[in-house]
């Protein structure tokens, strides 16, 4: 055991560890139950917009957005899911916003989409997964970058080139996972915003701020496939591992769709909570989590947990303020998810 020098010393590293782990109660066969949140420290500037969980090294990923006081952030979090404590922060571009983990490389690609200002960024930063080291940083033509998505199939990488606060985009940028070079630019509607990969069918979805429009692309030639619309501006978006079905969270109508992904047709939808985000379908129970993150006041944010075989609500679960966009550990089953204004934290919830 390492020799600590002093009392004091021994009882301030203690308190850190404290700080940043709050348990929560472990109810075996009770459900979705949030187990423990973790606190993302004092700086302001380290809050929870996005995350993505790193299955390789069992570790976290958490984006600040530009959901800081200050819009001036540059600090990529990492949490230990081991322990569900705070790891040295990674200090990257002006505000990182999606960030997505290559499973095949163990790296992490995060896209700052820049400040509020008239400061754009076109950096997509590239991180050691292995290090938690800025290894590379790609330049994009356009501003304003806003998600990220891995395809494994193809070892691709598409980045939502989204203009920001200074400009529309009109582009998808696709990267070569192994090279990092950048590859194409398709050209789709304006404001692209979140991108998701479904390695089941090689398609890849857009949204787009402000509309009701998705755009697919046909991931083996990086081309417009179509585009569709399910009555409400898009956020979240998800997959059934049988490439049945695209889970999509409709922000407008406080929804939660499910579109058919051959035809691209609203087959079914789900009631969940007030303005919901983030998507994410779970293999392993076959249930949907959505995060609803409300009016990001001091009012708790919750989680809808609907079975995707019934398609019914089974449960909802209160986590912190404005949660956003979550993420799985494939290895245990737990859910992290995203606390953002006045909670600054990630939730982990446990559902056995």
């Amino acid at each position: 055991m390492r020799h600590i020098g002093s009392r004091s010393a021994f009882l301030a590293a203690l308190l850190l560890v404290l700080s940043t782990f709050v348990p929560g109660p472990v109810l075996a066969g009770a459900g979705p139950t949030v187990i423990a949140t973790i606190s993302l420290g004092p700086d302001e500037n380290a809050t929870a917009f996005a995350l993505a969980v790193n299955k390789r090294t069992n570790k976290t990923y958490v984006t600040p957005g530009a959901e800081t006081l200050s819009c001036e952030s540059h600090i990529v979090s990492v949490i230990d899911n081991t322990t569900n404590t705070l790891l040295p922060p990674i200090t990257g571009g002006l505000n990182p916003f999606g960030i997505a983990v290559n499973e095949r490389t163990n790296k992490i690609y995060v896209a700052n989409v820049g400040g509020c200002d008239d400061r754009p960024s076109n950096i997509v930063s590239v991180i050691d997964g292995a290090t938690d080291t800025i290894t590379t940083s790609i330049a994009l033509d356009g501003s304003g970058l806003a998600f990220v998505a891995v395809n494994p199939k193809t070892n691709k990488i598409y980045v939502a080139v989204n203009g920001g606060c200074c400009a529309s985009g009109t582009t998808v940028a696709v990267i070569d996972g192994a090279t990092d070079a950048v590859l194409s630019y398709i050209t789709v509607d304006p404001d692209p915003f979140i991108v998701a990969a479904d390695p089941s069918t090689n398609l890849v979805y857009v949204t787009h701020a402000g509309v009701d429009k998705i755009t697919v692309i046909d991931g083996s030639t990086d081309t417009v496939q179509t585009t569709f619309s399910i009555g409400s501006e898009a956020r979240g978006i998800d997959f059934h591992p049988s490439g049945k079905f695209v889970y999509v969270a409709a922000r407008s109508t406080n929804r939660m769709v499910v579109v058919d992904a051959r035809s691209h047709a609203v087959v079914q939808s789900v009631p969940v909570g007030l303005r919901p985000h983030g998507l994410l379908f779970d293999p392993d129970n076959g249930r949907i989590y959505v995060t609803n993150r409300g009016r990001c006041d001091d009012t708790p944010g919750t989680v809808s947990v609907i079975d995707s075989e019934t398609l019914s609500l089974v449960a909802t679960v209160q986590v912190g303020t404005c949660p956003r966009f979550l993420d799985r550990s494939r290895e245990t089953g737990l859910i992290y998810v995203p606390n953002a204004s006045t909670s600054r934290s990630v939730s982990v919830i446990q559902d056995k």
